[in-house]
Parts: structure tokens; sequence; C-alpha cells
């Protein structure tokens, strides 16, 4: 199956987050934020809102398809794995090409981190992030 079953220097510090694909945001807000009462950390743009619980966090993004009712888009769009340094995220990267596991995305910067974006077996979406 895979050469490789571990990685020397992929040891995850935490689940950075799981974002959740809804399809109301106002109503999941409403019920994140107003229900269960979880901290409001920074909104981006209308359709994207990030929760904080501990230090971890639930990142809500509203599916392209909420305005047609037929089309209802609920699941968990990814989950994200912190790990300590940018170059980890390199070494990561270089493991899933030689091991011929799908890149969707990365690695790349973004104005707070060092991201990659993978699949797994079944199609989940992982990211593995480094945040500055």
């Amino acid at each position: 199956m895979f050469k490789r079953m571990t990685m020397k220097n992929f040891k995850p510090t935490g689940l950075n987050h799981i974002t959740l694909r809804v399809n109301d945001i106002d109503r999941a807000e409403a019920f994140y934020g107003g229900l269960l009462g979880f901290t409001l950390e920074k909104k981006m743009g209308r359709s994207m809102a990030v929760y904080r619980i501990g230090t971890d966090s639930i990142v809500l993004v509203e599916a392209e398809t909420s305005y047609d009712q037929q089309s209802k888009d609920y699941r968990v769009d990814h989950f994200g794995f912190t790990v300590p340094s940018p170059e980890i995220v390199d070494e990561v990267a270089a493991v899933m090409r030689e091991e011929e596991v799908t890149i969707l995305s990365g690695p790349a910067n973004r104005k707070n981190g060092r991201f990659l974006f993978i699949s797994d077996p079944d199609g989940n979406m992982i990211e593995i992030f480094n945040e500055k």
C-alpha cells in the first residue's frame, strides 16, 4: 500500500480546525455563536465565520448552492492539522508526492501561515497547516 508508513517530522501538535459547509450562514451563526455560545473570532467576507473553541476552531462556510432550496450542501468540508513549522508542510508535501497521494492545493503561503491540502483514500480533504 504505502511504502512509508510514518513520517519522521510529521507530528501534529493539534487539530487546528474543522470546516463545515452550511446552507444558511446566518442560521449557522445563530446556532454556533448564539445557542452554543462559541466565540466569534473573525468574519471572512459575507459567507465565512470562524468560531474559537478553546484552542481549536470551527469554520463555517456557506455553500455555493445555498440559493437553491433543492440543492442542499451540508458536510464536513475538511479538517486541518497544525504542524510546528512551515518546513514540515513542505516535507509532508514531498512525501505525499512520493507516495502518490493526491495533492489538492499547495504547499503555499497565506497571510497567516503555510498550508497543504491533500485527499485521503476516500476523498476526504485534509489540511496540513502551520500558523505564524
